[in-house]
């Protein structure tokens, strides 16, 4: 089970103020933010080993690879080992970039033989595990949807208080108007949300490194940006709008696993 951390960290913030939109215009702008994340959904594995089955469930994961390889399988599934938190140890295994009809299409093609192949290759080793379906939010996102994975990939989980879910994601979009105008600000950081399958609302922060050192703090923090962009007195509105909105925040790192990973034609 993951420990939340208490103190909020500010280098990712809320803006104090919250957006309102009513009528026609909320509609509007409901269907837009769905039609641009359409071909955005996920379907997400987490599997954590056995205690000390660790290289039994990679050879099992290198074999269902080999099965999708073998069935020619038209989905990318990328895979990701959990190094840091309470979750270190758990691996990941990702297909993004899919509409929700794509789904129904995979599981008559795919779904019963490749619950067949885990089961014999990697449910003997794996103690627990869940999925999931989240939608990549180009929406509230400064990277693109279904860019290449980073080697390490920087993960905050956000898990909001009831309601919450409105006031926070204009926020986001706030901040990364004050993010995107940066020139030397890295925009390799992305969003997904849960729509089923876990505790929500949940939205969880993806950022991309290139290796450890890249995790080195920046001249600027997100609060030095904000207080340059919208004045202290906003600033520190943001700060307290991010207690409102969190109930709790979660932080790890993930390493890409190009050895547990498929994809088509390799």
């Amino acid at each position: 089970m993951r420990i939340p951390i208490v103190s909020l960290v500010v280098s990712c913030l809320c803006v104090a103020s919250s957006f309102a939109q009513t009528g026609s215009s909320a509609a509007s702008n409901t269907q837009e933010i769905n039609a641009q994340n359409a071909n955005n959904v996920c379907r997400i594995y987490f599997s954590m080993p056995k205690p000390g089955e660790g290289q039994q469930y990679e050879a099992g994961r290198k074999k269902h690879m080999q099965f999708h390889h073998e069935q020619k399988d038209t989905w990318t599934w990328n895979t990701f080992a959990i190094d840091t938190g309470d979750n270190a140890g758990m691996y990941v295994t990702s297909s993004c970039g899919h509409s929700w009809k794509d789904f129904d299409e995979w599981d008559a093609r795919m779904g019963k033989a490749d619950i067949a192949d885990g089961a014999t290759n990697m449910s003997p080793h794996v103690q627990s595990g869940r999925n999931g379906f989240y939608v990549y939010r180009s929406d509230m996102s400064l990277a693109p949807a279904n860019r290449p994975p980073a080697p390490i990939t920087a993960v905050t989980i956000y898990v909001l208080h009831p309601g919450a879910t409105p006031d926070f994601i204009a926020a986001i979009k706030k901040i990364n108007d004050a993010l995107g105008k940066q020139a030397d600000w890295p925009k390799t950081s992305g969003w997904l949300q849960l729509v089923n399958g876990g505790e929500g609302p949940t939205f969880v922060l993806l950022s991309n490194r290139k290796n450890w050192a890249d995790f080195a703090a920046l001249p600027k923090t997100v609060a030095d940006v904000l207080n340059d962009t919208y004045g202290k007195e906003a600033a520190d509105g943001i700060q307290r709008t991010m207690r409102d909105c969190t109930a709790q925040l979660y932080t790890e790192a993930a390493t890409y696993r190009a050895d547990l990973s498929y994809a088509p034609g390799k």
